[in-house]
């Protein structure tokens, strides 16, 4: 990709484009920080705040991918902790509820507070 920048010298959203959106929802599958994920693109200077811009922004295509991301990566730990608690794993079944229980908790503070 091309680096464009404004006649100010800005890089603007319109020019950082959506080339990382696959590789975002990727590593926040993973449970990487959108630090760390700036950091394994190897972005720095105005592209690293520009992506750390771009995945903070409701509504973003990178904000939207970076949660997907991260429920995908949400999911695949339950799926196998549920496979190994059906297997009878009380260490699996214990974590699992755990797990969902912190979910629980988590979507509420952000219903009632938006945090």
């Amino acid at each position: 990709m091309k680096q464009v920048e404004s006649h100010s010298g800005e890089l603007t959203i319109d020019d950082f484009g959506d080339e990382y959106i696959q590789q975002v929802r990727t590593l926040a599958s993973l449970g990487y920080s959108p630090d760390r994920i700036a950091m394994m693109l190897r972005l720095s200077g105005k592209r690293k705040a520009m992506l750390l811009f771009r995945i903070n922004a409701h509504g973003d295509t990178y904000n939207t991918a970076f949660k997907e991301g991260f429920a995908i990566g949400e999911y695949n730990i339950d799926s196998e902790l549920a496979k190994q608690a059906e297997k009878g794993d009380i260490d699996s079944i214990e974590l699992l509820e755990r797990r969902k229980n912190d979910r629980i908790e988590l979507d509420l503070r952000k219903e009632l507070f938006g945090v």
